[in-house]
């Protein structure tokens, strides 16, 4: 569910900017429609300070003791602190940009390896100039050798590097050469250390200034509020001639009496609306405890606008079942809701939804996993085990590996996709009927025929289905009606003519969407058979290793625990990426899914 926007139009005098501006800040609920402007002088400073005030507590926090957070700093300006910490950030930067280059030449010297340049020196003031020369293997042997003298320092495969020694002090040649530095690698190395050095003196002297990290924040939080009131301020439209100003704004539909209230106050014309077709509206997801738990996969993929139906109660049915039919094992469900249920109290508890739907996913594939073909750990819950107790457990196997059952976890696989994809039509007409029209709802109930009738045909004519082969050609009459309905109605905004002559399209789109759409669910089936057969494998791979001595059943222990962790870790990242992509393909296709959804953002001072 959405929850309903109402938009406010309101006037005033242009000397009540600032004020009323303040006044809505302090208010808290207006999304404010912002029209384009040009970024004033001091919005455009604001934004510079708070980049700057961005990499200083970047800096602090990489430097972060929760020792010297929680000490008592001596009162310090900002300012004053932020010239502090510039200084300190330009010399890190410095430090390391020289450390860097430094590297580099390092790094391009090393093949020639180390050397004393003060030996060759005397030789380099009496004429004799040294080049240090790179090319291939190939190349350095057919070097003509008459005019210099030439030695091999180091070969890398078919790299060869070299020093040439000659009397031409503007030496040419068809190979990479440069003069020989002054400083060899080992001085480098020296400079790059004693810079390392000092560059953690400068950090350690940041860590006395971490204290002041929590006063940056709320600076911070003052920032961004001056740089959203200016904006705002600059979002009024000017009526120049009579000096008014004018602003647009949404906001919850059950805040209206307190905003009703806010206006009564203030020196300003207003008027009270609802949203008109084709605006844009802000759009916010109300929903009960359960779905709530499903909002954060509703956002993976897009907000609902406010023109269409929110999806996430179906997606709060539909999302643990795929995912408990593709994980499929009883243990890894086990394991999934122990894991997150240790998240709640721990590494969790700042996302405690995120370990309810851990939890739910869990149980939901633990009862799957007993239910479906039957998987513990691996272990097929067969009737005809060697153990009694997984022939007990084999009594609740209901959607068993067998091709002579309708009810096998094959056909199951595909009558969830059916299930859901005509779960998502009928929603595409509720959608159609509520927000554009009963005429534009033709269609898609044209499109709901077709689909059922053409599963009846397949089940009851195809499939010899007896329980299904009744009302005679019933079936191929609602087919017919279907398709009629297509041909005539699938864009209403054009002529019959033109309807009639492009209903080709919609028409194949159908047929052949329906058809992809349903074997796309075969992935559940063949996800949960590859978990269960990966883990079959482990546990056979397991007790042969343990067969012997203690030692070999302490390794086969520890086989165990990697394969089947490995094996749930695979395992679960399929589970949750697949249903995904049913949900954002198959399903929101079938709905007509647009999307695209405006985030409310109410305009109000950061806590």
């Amino acid at each position: 569910m959405k929850t309903k926007f109402s938009k406010l139009t309101l006037m005033t005098r242009e000397s009540q900017r600032k004020l009323l501006t303040e006044s809505m800040q302090e208010l808290g609920l207006l999304h404010i429609v912002q029209e384009t402007y040009d970024v004033p002088e001091e919005t455009k400073s604001l934004i510079h300070e708070l980049n700057i005030i961005n990499r200083l507590i970047r800096l602090l926090e990489n430097e972060e003791d929760g020792e010297k957070i929680q000490q008592a700093a001596q009162p310090v300006p900002v300012k004053e602190a932020m010239t502090r910490l510039q200084k300190k950030e330009e010399q890190i930067e410095k430090i390391n940009q020289e450390i860097e280059r430094l590297e580099k030449e390092a790094h391009y010297l090393a093949p020639w390896g180390d050397y004393a340049y003060e030996k060759f020196h005397p030789l380099i003031e009496q004429g004799v100039y040294i080049y240090l020369c790179h090319t291939d293997k190939k190349s350095f042997k057919k070097l003509d050798r008459s005019q210099a003298i030439i030695q091999q320092v180091n070969q890398y495969g078919r790299d060869s590097y070299f020093v040439v020694i000659t009397d031409q002090k503007d030496y040419n040649a068809p190979y990479e050469h440069f003069p020989l530095p002054k400083t060899p690698p080992s001085i480098l190395q020296d400079k790059i250390h004693q810079l390392q050095n000092k560059q953690s003196q400068v950090r350690a002297s940041l860590q006395e200034e971490v204290v002041y990290l929590p006063m940056l924040k709320q600076y911070k939080t003052s920032i961004n509020d001056a740089i959203a009131l200016a904006e705002i301020q600059a979002s009024f439209s000017d009526h120049s001639e009579e000096k008014v100003i004018s602003l647009s704004a949404w906001f919850p539909a059950h805040k209206k009496l307190e905003v009703v209230k806010f206006l009564e106050k203030e020196n300003v014309v207003w008027k009270i609306r609802d949203p008109q077709k084709g605006e844009n509206v802000p759009v916010v997801l109300k929903n009960r405890k359960y779905p709530r738990l499903f909002e954060p996969i509703t956002r993976v993929f897009d907000l609902p606008n406010y023109y269409e139906t929110d999806l996430t109660p179906i997606l709060a049915v539909f999302y643990p079942i795929l995912f408990a039919y593709c994980l499929g094992d009883a243990g890894y469900g086990f394991v999934l809701a122990v894991l997150m249920l240790a998240g709640y109290y721990s590494f969790l508890k700042t996302s405690r939804n995120v370990a309810w739907l851990g939890m739910i996913l869990g149980a939901f594939t633990m009862l799957m996993g007993f239910i479906k073909s039957g998987s513990l750990f691996g272990i097929a819950l067969l009737p005809d085990h060697p153990a009694a107790w997984v022939r007990q457990l084999s009594q609740w196997v209901i959607i068993k590996d067998d091709s002579s059952l309708i009810f096998n976890a094959f056909n199951v696989a595909l009558m969830i996709g059916v299930i859901q994809i005509l779960t998502g039509v009928i929603i595409a007409i509720y959608n159609k009927i509520r927000y554009e029209g009963y005429a534009y709802a033709i269609s898609p109930f044209g499109k709901l025929l077709i689909v059922t009738s053409l599963i009846w045909i397949f089940l009851a004519d195809m499939q010899g289905v007896g329980s299904l082969d009744v009302l005679g050609d019933f079936r191929k009459y609602l087919l017919i009606t279907g398709i009629t309905l297509v041909i005539f109605f699938h864009d209403i905004d054009l002529t019959l003519v033109k309807r009639v002559g492009g209903s080709f399209m919609p028409l194949f789109f159908i047929f052949t969407g329906i058809l992809g759409d349903i074997l796309s669910y075969v992935r559940l089936f063949a996800l949960g058979l590859a978990s269960s057969v990966l883990g079959l494998v482990v546990n056979q791979i397991g007790q042969q290793i343990m067969e012997g001595s203690i030692i070999n059943v302490v390794i086969g222990i520890l086989f165990l625990v990697f394969g089947h962790t490995l094996n749930f870790g695979i395992a679960a990242l399929g589970s949750f990426v697949h249903p995904l992509r049913l949900t954002f393909v198959e399903f929101y296709g079938n709905v007509g899914f647009q999307g695209k959804g405006l985030t409310y953002r109410p305009f109000r001072k950061s806590k």
